[in-house]
């Protein structure tokens, strides 16, 4: 039992080295950009498990022709050379000339699904394409730490996006991703892979768009905060019926039109309605809801630090939906009070980045 295991990790932690060293070759051979273009550069062409059963089949049928002097199975053996090689450029070409432009980074929550947007463009129709995320180092890091887990599920199997036909011009597509742990990281390389041509020749690439991904701890609920949020959302409701018929200057949230009364401000008149011949009208402005809430991270119960980070992100989620006013103290960084959207990114990255 021990020994079977420990060859696991031997063998995982070997692959996670190969892989490191030819990482770093490919990150001289195809460096980083935001927009890439393959070409014969940077792709790859193995032969399929089935396209080296008919070279060897090509050999020994060689073989056969010349050690009985049959030119009919010589003339085969040369047809199937022929057809092996015109294959070969068509598998090329099909990957040959792509362009790839990518502006966007991930952000998201651990063990959450996340979709990376690329734009691929193409001056021809190209078949039977597939893009995934290669994301091998973290499934070897992923076999070193739980090898002796035999009870946890295996998520190991990671998903892609096929392509039958990709048509001429621009095409948007959505490649998925997994994030497996918290903070702020690079986003990895492409696998772009095409085994179009009678399936004899696997053309591949791996491209790095040099985007990140910030990923924000996992939210997991505590009843830590259960009476801090009750409290908050009760101050929010009894300001409520006051804050609905406000209109302030200075206020965020449009709440309403109303016919214009006497002596209000000029700068109030919806004048597009004025002007379609609508009357007039004034808008009408309302407070989001005050109640405020304090988000300490030395005032949270006996945790991992883990286990800290989920709880906080929770209730900054759970404060957002409810539109609670709150703040975020953490021991290197403090983020005052808001309830703003801007605001809960700004906490929840925080969270990651610590």
């Amino acid at each position: 039992m021990f020994s079977s295991i420990s060859a696991r990790s031997i063998i995982a932690s070997l692959k996670n080295t190969l892989h490191k060293h030819f990482n770093a070759w490919l990150t001289r051979r195809i460096p980083q950009a935001s927009q890439q273009q393959i070409n014969h550069r940077n792709i790859f062409i193995i032969p399929t498990r089935f396209g080296a059963g008919l070279l060897i089949f090509m050999l020994l049928l060689f073989l056969l022709g010349t050690n009985y002097q049959n030119n009919v199975i010589i003339l085969i053996s040369y047809l199937l050379v022929s057809f092996f090689i015109v294959v070969l450029h068509h598998s090329f070409f099909n990957l040959s000339g792509l362009q790839f432009q990518a502006t966007n980074s991930l952000q998201g929550f651990v063990d959450s699904p996340l979709y990376f947007p690329l734009v691929v463009s193409s001056k021809k129709v190209r078949f039977t394409i597939s893009f995934s995320f290669d994301q091998a180092t973290v499934k070897a890091e992923q076999a070193l730490d739980h090898s002796a887990d035999k009870n946890k599920p295996s998520n190991s199997k990671l998903s892609k996006t096929t392509l039958a036909q990709l048509e001429i011009g621009e095409n948007k597509i959505r490649i998925p991703y997994r994030v497996c742990q918290r903070g702020q990281y690079p986003l990895g390389r492409v696998l772009i892979i095409s085994e179009f041509g009678f399936g004899l020749f696997k053309a591949w690439t791996r491209l790095d768009f040099a985007q990140q991904v910030t990923a924000y701890p996992k939210p997991i609920a505590n009843v830590w905060s259960d009476k801090q949020q009750s409290l908050a959302i009760e101050v929010a409701e009894n300001n409520l019926e006051s804050y609905q018929d406000s209109f302030q200057l200075g206020q965020d949230e449009f709440h309403q039109l109303q016919h214009y009364q006497f002596g209000e401000p000029l700068s109030r008149v919806a004048w597009k309605h004025v002007a379609r011949g609508q009357g007039w009208l004034t808008k009408q402005y309302q407070q989001a809801l005050s109640g405020e809430l304090q988000l300490d991270f030395e005032r949270l119960p006996t945790g991992t630090l883990e286990q800290r980070l989920s709880w906080l992100s929770y209730a900054i989620k759970d404060c957002s939906a409810k539109q609670i006013a709150f703040s975020l103290k953490l021991p290197n960084q403090v983020v005052e009070y808001d309830h703003s959207r801007q605001h809960t990114l700004k906490c929840l990255t925080a969270l990651a980045r610590y």
